[in-house]
C-alpha cells in the first residue's frame, strides 16, 4: 500500500478501501462506507466474531456502545475477545497517508495500534455474513469443502449475487461409464472415471479408472492415476498420483509433522506444484511431499505418518514419504 501511495493521490478518491487477499467472503461494502461517513471515523474496520480457538491467529477488539474501537490485540496468545478484525478497512486518504508511514509495516500490528494510541477515530463495523481467513492450511482445506455441502454456507450460485472468476475456457467436464461425484464441485475440463467425494476439482484435472478422491482439493491439471487413492488431501497443479498410490494412509490424524508442527497437524497431506508420486506408494498423513518431486526420488523407505517433510532441491534425492 505504501508503494501504491502515487497511484491513490492520482485519484480524487475521499476514500480509500483497502481489502485482504486471503479471506474467502462476500460483502456489500456500501452499508461499512455509509457508516464510516456517518463517524467520522479516520478508518472503519470490518469485524466479527470468530471461534475462540482461531482469535489468536487474528487482530482482536473491543467496541463500546457507540462502535468505536477501545482495545485492540493482535494474534494474542490468551484472546480477551472472539470479536476479530476482517482485514479490511475503510480509510479516509488523509487518515491514510498520516498514519501508514515508513516505520509501520503491517495495518493490524502497527497502524491501528498506533491510531488508537494518538487517538484517531477509529471505529468497527459488524458483519455477520460467511467469512473465512485461509492464513493456514487447514482453513484453506475447510474453505474449500465448505462449498460442496448440500446448503453450503457460501453459496456460489446465488443468482442474485453472481460470482465471477478468472476462468480458461475449456470443454465442459466429462463423466465416464464409472465415474462418479458426490457432493463434490468438478470444474470444466475434468474428465472423472473413478469416484470423488466431498471433493473440489480445479480445471482439468483427470480422476482414472478405479481412483477415489475424498475429502481433498485437487487443483489444476493434476492426474490420479488408476486404482490410487487420494484421501484429506491437497493436490497442487500439475501433479501425478501413479497407479494405486495412496495419498493420505492410515487412522492416525493427529501425529504432527516434526518440520511442520504448526501447519501439519489435522491429518492433511500436502503435496506441492509438479511432485510425481510413484504407483504404488504410500504417503501418511500430515506429510508435506515437496515441488517437482520424481518418482526416482522415492528411496522405499518406511516412515510413520508426521515424521518429517521431504522435498526435492534438485540436488539430495529426497527418501520417499511412504508408510507400510
Amino acid at each position: 500500500m505504501r508503494h501504491n501511495l502515487h497511484e491513490i493521490d492520482q485519484s480524487d478518491a475521499e476514500l480509500v478501501l483497502v481489502l485482504a487477499g486471503d479471506h474467502i467472503y462476500k460483502m456489500d461494502y456500501r452499508p461499512m462506507v455509509e457508516a464510516h461517513r456517518a463517524t467520522g471515523a479516520a478508518v472503519t474496520v470490518a469485524v466479527r466474531t470468530v471461534p475462540l480457538a482461531e482469535a489468536s491467529r487474528m487482530g482482536i477488539c473491543a467496541l463500546d456502545a457507540d462502535g468505536r474501537i477501545v482495545d485492540w490485540e493482535e494474534k494474542p496468545a490468551a484472546p480477551k475477545s472472539d470479536l476479530a478484525s476482517m482485514g479490511v478497512y475503510v480509510f479516509t486518504r488523509t487518515a491514510l497517508h498520516e498514519w501508514l508511514v515508513e516505520s509501520r509495516s503491517d495495518f493490524g500490528r502497527d497502524v491501528i495500534p498506533a491510531m488508537l494510541a494518538g487517538g484517531a477515530p477509529v471505529y468497527g463495523h459488524r458483519f455477520d455474513g460467511y467469512w473465512r481467513d485461509v492464513g493456514t492450511i487447514e482453513a484453506c482445506w475447510a474453505a474449500n469443502l465448505d462449498l460442496v455441502g448440500l446448503v453450503p454456507p457460501l453459496d456460489l450460485f446465488d443468482r442474485s449475487w453472481l460470482i465471477h472468476t478468472r476462468s480458461e475456457e475449456r470443454s465442459p467436464a466429462k463423466m465416464g461409464p464409472e465415474g462418479t461425484a458426490r457432493h463434490s464441485l468438478i470444474s470444466h475440463g475434468c474428465i472423472v472415471n473413478g469416484t470423488v467425494q466431498d471433493s473440489v476439482l480445479s480445471p482439468g484435472v483427470r480422476v482414472y479408472e478405479g481412483a477415489l478422491v475424498r475429502d481433498s482439493i485437487v487443483l489444476l491439471d493434476s492426474e490420479i492415476g488408476p486404482g490410487a487413492i487420494v484421501d484429506t488431501a491437497i493436490i497442487d497443479k500439475f501433479v501425478h498420483v501413479g497407479a494405486g498410490a495412496i495419498v493420505g494412509l492410515g487412522e492416525d490424524r493427529g501425529t504432527p509433522n516434526v518440520d511442520e508442527p504448526d501447519h501439519l497437524s489435522t491429518g492433511i497431506t500436502v503435496v506441492a506444484e509438479r511432485a510425481r508420486i510413484p504407483s504404488g506408494a504410500r504417503i501418511g498423513r500430515n506429510f508435506l511431499i515437496g515441488p517437482s518431486v520424481v518418482e526416482s526420488d522415492f528411496a522405499g523407505l518406511v516412515v510413520p505418518s508426521g515424521s518429517s517433510v521431504w522435498r526435492h532441491d534438485g540436488s539430495t534425492p529426497a527418501p520417499a514419504a511412504t508408510e507400510g
